[in-house]
């Protein structure tokens, strides 16, 4: 049987006219180009694009310059160290100090007048070293840098954070450790205070002025309750004698005493410390509010030029 071949003729799609000329597209495009030009849009481009690597370079001011321009007097130290001193009295504009720190310690005088004293290098002059504020008794504070690289004010006097509470040790202790792995088997009531060891009928102090909340006696001992501020309070319990001067709305002071611990070669007592209404580790506490200890701050000092 003879085969037919035919022409292969591929199938080719009608031409639609309206598709000749896509006018609502070209319309839209129009409508567009219209509004940015009617905007300004393509004129700020353009002069954006011509001000590239032109702008502006903002100058600091030199480190005297900047000391006079907040109402200081500048001062040139040794090793391009430099000093900003103001006279704080009534009529001095205290919100015209540099920064809320030199604001607050301002606001602290006593004296009918006081002097305060920036100290920093004359490359970063806004950095301070440390701050001095005298009103007839000096205190220095140092700016400290924590091992993650952010600065706190340090107290020269205390070691402590500053501005902030400051809490001492409560007596010649030793505490016992509580680490994250400590085993609380039978021993259930550490979950929620420290425990501290010392010398028989040696006196418990607080760890923080405040106002006694409340006092008695349960299973452990006497017991003392006090409201130190800023959202802060302790129970010291366990004591063996309780001293006469504690009184319910009384107020207690660092040098005071609690009591004394139980008359035994070795006592020990319990602290539990609450912060906004939460338990808090003695250590932890006591870290948080002491960011450096007293060799770090020895070290500090010592590094001074001056």
């Amino acid at each position: 049987m003879a085969a037919d071949f035919q022409e292969y003729k591929g199938k080719q799609k009608p031409i639609n006219p309206t598709h000749k000329f896509p006018l609502l597209r070209l319309l839209l495009i129009a409508i567009a180009a219209f509004f940015f030009y009617w905007s300004g849009l393509v004129t700020k481009i353009a002069d954006g694009l011509s001000e590239l690597g032109n702008e502006d370079v903002k100058v600091e001011k030199p480190w005297d310059q900047q000391c006079s321009s907040y109402g200081g007097t500048p001062f040139a130290l040794e090793k391009e160290f430099a000093q900003c001193s103001w006279i704080i009295n009534d009529s001095t504009d205290v919100g015209r100090l540099p920064n809320s720190f030199l604001r607050y310690v301002a606001q602290l005088r006593r004296a009918e007048q006081s002097k305060l004293h920036w100290f920093a290098k004359q490359n970063s002059f806004a950095d301070p070293v440390f701050v001095m504020h005298d009103d007839g008794e000096k205190s220095v504070y140092f700016r400290y840098m924590n091992a993650d690289s952010s600065f706190v004010w340090v107290n020269k006097a205390t070691g402590c954070r500053y501005p902030g509470v400051c809490p001492q040790k409560p007596l010649e202790w030793s505490a016992l450790p509580i680490a994250e792995d400590f085993d609380f088997e039978g021993q259930e009531s550490l979950l929620a205070m420290d425990v501290f060891r010392g010398l028989g009928e040696a006196p418990v102090h607080p760890v923080l002025s405040g106002k006694v909340l409340a006092t008695g006696k349960d299973s452990l001992g006497y017991f003392v309750d006090v409201d130190h501020g800023y959202n802060v309070t302790s129970r010291t319990s366990g004591l063996g004698v309780l001293s006469e001067s504690m009184t319910v709305g009384g107020l207690v002071a660092l040098d005071q005493k609690l009591g004394n611990l139980p008359p035994q070669d070795s006592a020990k007592f319990f602290l539990t410390i609450r912060q906004n209404g939460l338990f808090v580790r003695w250590s932890d506490f006591y870290a948080a509010t002491h960011p450096v200890d007293s060799v770090g701050l020895r070290n500090f000092e010592n590094n001074l030029p001056f």
